[in-house]
């Protein structure tokens, strides 16, 4: 699937996931996260939920464009080196021009995949 012009992959702190703030976080355009973890339900952004146990959505409102990621240090690095399995990516410190809309997690966290296993 690499191919065509890179991805933005933007790597970012934000404070609004934990009460001690500055947490982590990495998003990618919505299309291309699904390209890679599939989508569904609201945002199309199940299969993402469901490989994290959970997701985020930002959106930035004058251009309609939706971006969709993960927060905590070890789900960001986790899912950009996925996004950089798929496609080719370009790593942007910063946030993109977008406002977090909702966020979900799951309670739990989904089971961690070694490498060495299957």
């Amino acid at each position: 699937m690499k191919s065509g012009e890179p991805s933005p992959l933007y790597l970012f702190r934000s404070q609004g996931f934990a009460a001690s703030g500055d947490t982590v976080v990495s998003v990618a355009p919505l299309q291309h996260v699904v390209a890679v973890y599939g989508g569904g339900g609201t945002f199309e952004a199940d299969g993402l939920s469901q490989a994290f146990g959970g997701a985020a959505i930002f959106r930035n409102d004058a251009t309609g464009a939706i971006f969709a990621g993960v927060w905590g240090a070890r789900n960001a690095a986790r899912f950009r080196r996925e996004m950089r399995e798929h496609m080719d990516v370009v790593l942007r410190r910063e946030a993109p021009d977008a406002r977090l809309v909702v966020w979900s997690a799951e309670g739990k966290r989904p089971p961690q995949r070694r490498d060495d296993e299957g």
